[in-house]
C-alpha cells in the first residue's frame, strides 16, 4: 500500500508541475505542503490546538485508504490509467480534475476548522513550503511577482518537473530504489528551493516571511 500511495504521490507531482509549466500556480504537490497532509501532522494540530472532535475529523479526511481511493476514483471518472499519467496528454486531462479535488478538500478541512485555524494552517503551509510556496496563485499575487519573475519560475518549474519524472522512471527501471529516490527527490526539492528564492526582491522575500506568520515548531517526524 505504501508503495501505491508513493505513486500516487509521484504522479499527482506530475500533474501539478504540467499544471504550473501552463501558467497556473496552486499549492500542493509543487507549490508546498499539502493542506490535507499537514492536517494529520501531530505537531500541526499541536500549533492550531485542535479539540478532540477536531482530530477525528481530521484523522477521518486523511486516512491513506481514503485518499487513495479518492485519487483512484478521479483517475477513473477522468478515463485515465497510470500508464496515460508519464504522458503530457494524460497529465493534461488530469489536471483540472486534480485541481477539483484539492478545492473539494480545502472546503472540507475550512468546515472543520475555525477561521483562526485555517489561517494558522495557510501559515505553517507557507513556511514548510518555503520559496516553493512562490508557485501558489494568491502568494504570488500577494508578492507581486512580475511577468519577468514568472517566466523564469516556469523554466524552473519545467526543469524540475522533468528531473523529478526522469527520477521516477529510473525507479521503474530498477535503477534506483524507492529510497534512493525519496533522497534524490529530497535533494532536488532543495536546489529547487534555493533557485526560486534567487528570482526574489529582498522586499519579496520580506514579505514572503511575513506571510509565515510567527515560527512553527516543526518535528522531524511531524510528530507521530
Amino acid at each position: 500500500m505504501k508503495k501505491l500511495l508513493f505513486g500516487i504521490a509521484i504522479l499527482a507531482i506530475a500533474v501539478m508541475s504540467q499544471a504550473q509549466r501552463g501558467g497556473f500556480m496552486m499549492g500542493g504537490a509543487g507549490g508546498g505542503a499539502n493542506p490535507a497532509m499537514l492536517l494529520g501532522r501531530e505537531d500541526v494540530q499541536k500549533d492550531l490546538a485542535l479539540t478532540d472532535a477536531q482530530k477525528d475529523k481530521v484523522a477521518t479526511l486523511t486516512d491513506q485508504n481514503a485518499m487513495r481511493d479518492r485519487f483512484m476514483k478521479a483517475m477513473q471518472d477522468a478515463g485515465v490509467s497510470f500508464e496515460d499519467m508519464r504522458t503530457d496528454e494524460g497529465r493534461k486531462k488530469m489536471q483540472p480534475i486534480m485541481e477539483k479535488m484539492q478545492a473539494d478538500m480545502k472546503k472540507e478541512i475550512d468546515a472543520i476548522l475555525t477561521p483562526e485555524q485555517s489561517k494558522r494552517l495557510g501559515q505553517i503551509g507557507v513556511q514548510m513550503a518555503g520559496n516553493r510556496a512562490i508557485l501558489q496563485k494568491d502568494v504570488a499575487k500577494a508578492l507581486g511577482i512580475t511577468d519577468d519573475q514568472n517566466e523564469k519560475i516556469q523554466n524552473l518549474v519545467k526543469m524540475q518537473g522533468d528531473a523529478q519524472r526522469g527520477l521516477f522512471q529510473k525507479m521503474q527501471d530498477g535503477e534506483l530504489t524507492r529510497e534512493d529516490l525519496q533522497d534524490k527527490m529530497k535533494k532536488n526539492g532543495e536546489i529547487f528551493d534555493t533557485e526560486l528564492g534567487k528570482l526574489l526582491t529582498d522586499n519579496q522575500k520580506a514579505k514572503l516571511k511575513e506571510m509565515g506568520g510567527k515560527p512553527f515548531e516543526k518535528k522531524d517526524d511531524g510528530g507521530l
